[in-house]
């Protein structure tokens, strides 16, 4: 008997060291994502902690934390991968009504722009206004608008988090369906010779960003940096404010963007600053509130003194500017920056809610893709960039899937999230939706040390 009862314990010890150590237990749900996120500098690979891919429909692989049991999207459609956006579906709208949805000052423009459309199927076009992007992606979601133009940054969280996708994109001059992420600095830093200017040297500068979470303003240059400093433990937040000693990078977003370097104008650090956005970014620098800004390859020629989109603060000429290029150097700004930059970014899109039906959307494509944009867009005519960007020349249907089309930003958008969520406290963790708990450090099996103890007990009896 005493043999047997020593041979059980034998057995059940081994097992129980065995699952403890793997951290055998019930299976969380599973993560899934982008593996690998490419660095803007060329030929250099950015590796975020690598999670399992979950494919959506067409196989679309997007980003799903805890998407276990997850409603299947409907033929047509694609998985956005946010839990909240999956349990509690989008609303449609209005069938006969296409609902823009303008963000603050956008509103008046978006008048002006719907009666440029070759409204068709007897579908009535309106302007709803919004006081933020975020307000606007939530309109969307409960079915009090439909359509709205996003920067590729932004569009990610759309796709992620308001099950949203992208129907026709932005065309730029020579058609091209990208722009280039760049820093901006002034010339008279820029250093020749063996010393060449670096970005290592704006290390406890000012830098402006035209917006938190952006692919160009944030996303881009954020991933260039936490490849020079030691970003292991940091989130986004953390790197940036650890590098530069004031930041002004407002946010569409509640509780989210840094304006300690946005000057007195700074108010509730929301878009609706004065330096938000390329233009808003830029302008940080012109007037000395920054020594670094991060924009758009053709913000510096449209915004300057003797661009066509001057404006009253646009004090200086392009010849007081260079980019900074992340290699280190500094390179004539002329619109085409060459490989002095930081990535190049998809082009804006217009983004619906993935619950809208086939008809209305074809109804809205014709509509968009048919329009005469030209008197609209006309340089100059939309220097706020308002509704569609500054740099627009017309529209494109969008013929891949949102995370196709977004690419390598979509990467680099999942890889800056990864560093947030290495943030969350190990306590917190089992409470997140889609986070791994930590390899087993507490028994995960008290089963199986209770029928140890018992048979233990019973040997020496």
């Amino acid at each position: 008997m005493e043999i047997t009862s020593i041979f059980f314990l034998y057995i059940l010890l081994l097992s129980w060291v065995s699952l403890t150590i793997t951290g055998y237990g019930p299976a969380p749900a599973p993560e899934s994502g982008d593996s690998v996120g490419l660095s803007p500098e060329y030929g250099t690979m950015s590796e975020p902690p690598a999670l399992s891919p979950a494919m959506g429909i067409n196989g679309e692989t997007n980003t799903h934390y805890g998407m276990s049991g997850a409603p299947a999207p409907g033929l047509g459609e694609e998985s956005s991968g946010d839990l909240s956006s999956q349990t509690q579906s989008p609303v449609e709208s209005d069938p006969w009504s296409v609902k823009w949805c303008a963000v603050r000052d956008e509103f008046v423009d978006c008048q002006n722009y719907l009666s440029h459309l070759g409204q068709k199927d007897n579908y009535t076009w309106e302007c709803v206004r919004r006081e933020t992007t975020e307000a606007c992606l939530e309109s969307i979601k409960k079915g009090e608008a439909d359509l709205i133009n996003l920067e590729a940054g932004l569009a990610y969280i759309a796709f992620l988090n308001y099950s949203m996708k992208a129907i026709a994109n932005e065309v730029y001059c020579n058609h091209a369906e990208s722009y280039e992420a760049v820093a901006i600095v002034n010339k008279k830093v820029c250093k020749h010779g063996e010393e060449e200017s670096s970005l290592m040297n704006f290390k406890g500068k000012r830098s402006c960003h035209g917006g938190y979470s952006t692919a160009m303003g944030w996303n881009y240059p954020v991933n260039h940096l936490k490849n020079l400093v030691s970003s292991e433990q940091l989130s986004d937040e953390e790197i940036v404010t650890g590098f530069f000693s004031e930041v002004c990078a407002p946010s569409e977003f509640e509780s989210k963007g840094i304006c300690s370097g946005c000057g007195n104008e700074n108010g509730s650090c929301s878009e609706s600053n004065l330096y938000s956005g390329h233009s808003g970014a830029f302008r940080c620098l012109v007037e000395e509130l920054g020594d670094i800004a991060f924009v758009k390859g053709d913000t510096a020629l449209l915004f300057s003194k003797d661009g066509p989109n001057h404006q009253t603060w646009s004090t200086k000429s392009i010849s007081d500017f260079m980019y900074l290029c992340p290699q280190g150097g500094c390179r004539e700004i002329n619109g085409y920056p060459g490989d002095c930059l930081f990535g190049a970014v998809p082009a804006n899109v217009i983004m619906t809610s993935n619950s809208i039906s086939s008809k209305k959307r074809s109804a809205v494509l014709q509509s968009l893709l048919n329009a005469t944009w030209v008197d609209a867009l006309y340089t100059g005519k939309n220097a706020a960039g308002h509704l569609l960007s500054s740099s627009a020349q017309g529209l494109t249907r969008v013929e891949k899937l949102t995370r196709s089309y977004l690419g390598n930003s979509a990467s680099i958008s999942s890889s800056i999230q990864e560093l947030n969520l290495k943030k969350v406290e190990p306590s917190a963790k089992e409470s997140v939706p889609g986070l791994p708990s930590s390899p087993s450090t507490h028994i995960r099996h008290p089963w199986i040390l209770a029928t140890v103890i018992v048979i233990f007990s019973q040997s020496f009896l």
